[in-house]
């Protein structure tokens, strides 16, 4: 693997890496401030066998946690080290994030899965614009190119839609992005075809009509994965296609209609405050519909709106609202309160040109889903920006 670094100023190094360093006996933190540092100190390390932990320095509840706690003396800790070289955190999107401990076992077996998923693929380059902090830039940004051969890894700290745009516009490339990078490049004034160029999206659902404007103007594909930290890699998609097939290995089922998941890549131990092993099947809190050997993904269970009966994700309510010309992001969030003599109620939060009336909303609502009879709120903020894995966050 040629590893290529693109600076700020656009200049391009090529950097050798060693394959082996010391290893300590304590779990160890890579403290690197940029991607190219990173790569130098995760992969010698990974190779030669250290326990690293992973996380989001930007993230300051974690960081507090990771000044405070010394992973080294935790309870258990003794049972983990026997099973596991890797500490994962969540994105905490919905909490305090959550530990997951990955066996090296774990992370390559994956890496050859998805690698078998390539194999009708010419790839000769990969690029990468997903921090490398969370599960998903270890195994697809990093782990996978590494088990590709003589291939090239091109990396930057901050790529922008037009740098991703120009290093997809070259032949046999792979690009490992998330949906926030695919919404964007669907939008530039841009008509090239993308057809020897494969995209795979994570981190968050991705909207089909994102998908079908970058797929159909470009004339690519996107290969979007869907898991998470404690599970790893669950199932894949490739298109428009609403239907998840699991990837190999992984066995699903349902539960009280939640996603039950059994495979190699989940977590045998988690750390949510103190380590605890994780019940095999591992049922998360997404929604599915099983139909025959794949199945569709309805929402996260706190995320689901029923409008006229049906199930609505808060991303299909995100998505309508930002195909309102003065919107440009949205936040749907269900809140439940006691209080409230119905069960549920709606928060919008707008980063807008312009206030949108209530009606408006109300009407577009019903035009395509029925008759909202749940209440909601409205509330405009300056700037909804994203995380480092493409989340959407509020700054007031």
């Amino acid at each position: 693997m040629i590893l290529t670094y693109i600076h700020a100023d656009n200049t391009k190094e090529n950097i050798s890496i060693k394959t082996t360093t010391k290893v300590k006996k304590s779990w160890i933190n890579i403290d690197a401030l940029s991607k190219i540092e990173f790569i130098k100190q995760f992969l010698p390390a990974f190779y030669s066998g250290q326990k690293i932990i992973l996380f989001d320095k930007n993230h300051k509840q974690l960081l507090k946690f990771h000044q405070d706690t010394d992973i080294n003396t935790l309870q258990d800790i003794d049972k983990v080290n026997k099973e596991a070289q890797l500490l994962f955190f969540t994105s905490g999107s919905s909490g305090f994030p959550v530990g997951a401990f990955k066996s090296r076992k774990n992370l390559l077996e994956e890496v050859s899965v998805l690698k078998n998923l390539l194999k009708d693929y010419n790839i000769k380059r990969v690029v990468v614009s997903v921090p490398f902090v969370h599960i998903y830039g270890i195994i697809a940004g990093l782990l996978l190119p590494s088990s590709l051969g003589d291939i090239e890894l091109i990396i930057k700290d901050d790529f922008l839609p037009y740098d991703l745009f120009d290093q997809a516009s070259k032949d046999d490339t792979l690009i490992v992005t998330t949906p926030v990078f695919i919404k964007a490049l669907a939008r530039l004034d841009e008509s090239k075809r993308l057809s020897s160029c494969l995209f795979i999206s994570s981190t968050g659902p991705l909207h089909s009509d994102d998908v079908v404007e970058l797929e159909s103007k470009y004339s690519t594909k996107v290969l979007q994965l869907f898991g998470s930290t404690e599970t790893s890699g669950i199932a894949y998609k490739i298109g428009k296609t609403k239907l998840w097939k699991n990837l190999e290995h992984v066995e699903i089922s349902s539960i009280d209609s939640k996603l039950s998941v059994k495979s190699p890549f989940v977590s045998k131990y988690i750390l949510n405050k103190k380590i605890t092993k994780l019940n095999i099947p591992f049922t998360t809190e997404d929604i599915i519909e099983i139909n025959n050997n794949k199945f569709e993904l309805i929402g996260r269970s706190n995320k689901l709106i029923k409008i006229a009966g049906k199930r609505i994700s808060a991303l299909e309510i995100e998505s309508m609202l930002e195909s309102i010309d003065d919107v440009n992001k949205a936040i749907v969030e269900i809140v439940y309160k006691k209080d409230l003599l119905r069960s549920e109620q709606i928060k919008i939060t707008l980063e807008s040109n312009q206030d949108i009336s209530k009606s408006i909303i109300k009407s577009i609502i019903a035009q395509r889903y029925g008759t909202l009879t749940i209440p909601f709120s409205l509330t405009y903020v300056d700037k909804i920006n994203y995380s480092s894995v493409g989340k959407k966050v509020i700054f007031s």
